[in-house]
C-alpha cells in the first residue's frame, strides 16, 4: 500500500493565516510557497522583455512569452478591429497578431507598419504582439513596481522612461472592445 499525497495538497499549501497559496518550482525543481514572508517578498524579482510598439515603450513578463520571431506578414481577417493585424502560424500554432500601438491609441495609423518582430504569447487565447523593436531583457525587483489597471499590470521607471507591463490577460478583451465574438451557427 503506497502513500500518496492528495492532488490538492501537491498544488496548494496552507499558510499560517489559513489562506491558500499555490506552490512554485524553483530552478532546482523544488517547490516553495509563493509570496512567503515579507522579507522574501521584497527580494522577489521579475524578468521582463522590453519592446517598442509605435511610440510606446512596454514590457512583457518573460514567462508569458512562448517565442519571438522575425516579422512576417499576417493573413488579414475580414471585419477584424483595426488593432488586429491578422493571423500567422508560429511553431504550428495559429496566432492572432495585435498591433499594440493601435490598441493603446485609437488615433494611431493602422497602415503604419514598421514591424520587425512578432512576440508569441503563451495561453489559450493564442495571441501575438507586433513589435517595432526589441530592447533588452531586464530583471526588476517587485518592490520597484507600482500597480496599474486595465491593459497594464504594473508600471516602473527605467532610466528616464516610465514603462508599463502589459496585462496579457486583458489583451483579447481590449482588442475586441465593443465587438461581439462570432459564434458558430448550426
Amino acid at each position: 500500500m503506497s502513500k500518496q499525497k492528495p492532488a490538492n495538497l501537491r498544488q496548494m499549501m496552507h499558510d499560517k493565516s489559513g489562506g491558500k497559496r499555490p506552490l512554485q518550482n524553483n530552478s532546482a525543481g523544488e517547490q516553495s510557497l509563493l509570496g512567503g514572508s515579507d522579507g522574501l517578498e521584497a527580494n522577489r524579482t521579475r524578468n521582463l522583455q522590453l519592446l517598442r510598439a509605435g511610440s510606446f515603450q512596454l514590457a512583457v513578463i518573460q514567462d508569458e512569452i512562448a517565442t519571438i520571431v522575425e516579422w512576417r506578414e499576417p493573413a488579414p481577417l475580414p471585419y477584424a478591429p483595426r488593432s488586429v493585424l491578422g493571423v500567422v502560424s508560429i511553431q504550428g500554432r495559429m496566432l492572432t497578431v495585435l498591433n499594440l500601438a493601435t490598441l493603446m491609441n485609437a488615433k494611431a495609423l493602422s497602415g503604419e507598419s514598421n514591424f520587425k518582430h512578432i512576440v508569441a504569447l503563451r495561453g489559450d487565447e493564442q495571441l501575438a504582439l507586433a513589435a517595432n523593436a526589441l530592447n533588452e531583457t531586464i530583471v526588476i525587483a517587485e518592490a520597484e513596481l507600482q500597480s496599474a489597471e486595465g491593459l497594464f499590470l504594473q508600471v516602473f521607471k527605467h532610466g528616464n522612461a516610465e514603462i508599463n507591463i502589459l496585462n496579457t490577460k486583458e489583451l483579447f478583451a481590449t482588442a475586441l472592445h465593443g465587438r461581439e465574438r462570432r459564434r458558430r451557427r448550426f
